[in-house]
């Protein structure tokens, strides 16, 4: 299955990142370490961007995985990492939609999400899954105003810190 362009997104460059990216991608995810302490427990280790490329289920095709950065005049702003088919056919999940500190509150997250609705309909997505973990209520709201629905909740065990998620889907 081949990957169309990215959509284009009003004030941002949406691309795939690669290598090349990875010590941008990783000074996002250093900005953004308060995100990952309210996740993880801890701030993002020396190696979080190049794990945030190759980390997937084991049953889950690399192939599969879309780590997508968005670039506005501030340089590597956002990032979102998706998986296409994942748990199921037709089904795409998102695992992290981050937004620099700076670049919050101002409408980015919500066009990245609205252009990948249709990118992801355009390679046959059915609906878009995530969880969000009850200590990030904001998040939760973001979703919800966006027209996800609760399917559920769960545990996630992580190594420091075990969460309480939400499970949310937004059909397409």
């Amino acid at each position: 299955m081949t990957t169309p362009d990215l959509p284009v997104v009003e004030g941002a460059q949406l691309a795939l990142i690669s290598g090349s990216a990875v010590e941008e991608l990783q000074v996002l995810l250093e900005r953004c370490e308060d995100f990952e302490i309210l996740v993880t427990g801890h701030p993002p280790g020396p190696y979080a961007a190049q794990a945030l490329l190759i980390d997937a289920p084991p049953e889950h095709p690399l192939r599969d995985k879309f780590v997508i950065g968005a670039w506005t005049d501030q340089g590597l702003t956002a990032t979102v990492e998706l998986l296409r088919d994942f748990p199921e056919r037709h089904v795409w999940y998102l695992g992290l939609l981050l937004t620099a500190p700076e670049a919050r509150g101002q409408g980015l997250g919500s066009r990245i999400l609205a252009a990948l609705k249709s990118w992801i309909l355009s390679q046959e997505g059915r609906a878009l899954r995530l969880i969000v973990q009850d200590q990030n209520p904001a998040a939760l709201r973001f979703w919800i105003r966006h027209g996800f629905i609760e399917i559920g909740t769960a545990t996630q065990e992580l190594m420091d810190l075990t969460n309480q998620v939400t499970r949310l889907e937004l059909k397409l």
